[in-house]
């Protein structure tokens, strides 16, 4: 198996190594993804009603929800701006990487986590699917749990880097 690590290149550079095949495909296939953004059933799971009140979700509609939108939107530009980056690694066939500026991270787990919600709408994957280990390559939802699971990998990534650089724990190892 193949160590996916997210790697400090120089101050202003973090690089994701260690993409298979099958990772680096899920990152290619982000804009096709967030493509769905703005399919009912993804904007209802990127953006549900915060309230039962309907004044209040109106007020959230018309003041709150234009501005996730362009953060949404713009993490996602982001994104695969830098993913023009991603290469085969030099020195391992059929593994590739992406290098890519550090402040650019939050942006990366926000298009990320939209992917993986659009992905769950667009399948109506539920809560018990997500547990299925009989996937069938042949089944469109079993594809889309796949990428979720892959996409969920490099957001872990992601997430552990940022709290490792903040002095704070990281993953537990044995």
């Amino acid at each position: 198996m193949i160590p996916l690590r997210l790697e400090v290149v120089n101050e202003k550079t973090v690089q994701l190594t260690g993409l298979d095949p099958l990772v680096a495909d899920c990152l290619q296939r982000l804009a096709e993804i967030l493509a769905h953004r703005d399919a009912p059933a993804a904007r209802h799971r990127l953006s549900p009603k915060p309230s039962a009140d309907a004044a209040f979700n109106a007020e959230w509609e018309q003041f709150v929800a234009p501005d996730l939108h362009h953060l949404f939107v713009s993490a996602a530009e982001t994104v695969l701006r830098d993913l023009t980056a991603l290469e085969t690694d030099p020195q391992q066939p059929n593994v590739f990487r992406v290098a890519f500026p550090t402040v650019h991270r939050d942006a990366w787990m926000s298009a990320i986590n939209q992917a993986r919600l659009i992905l769950s709408a667009q399948f109506h994957v539920t809560d018990q699917a997500m547990e299925r280990r009989d996937l069938d390559p042949r089944r469109a939802t079993d594809v889309a749990l796949v990428r979720i699971h892959l996409l969920g990998w490099v957001l872990e990534m992601l997430v552990n880097f940022g709290e490792t650089e903040a002095g704070q724990p990281g993953p537990a190892t044995d």
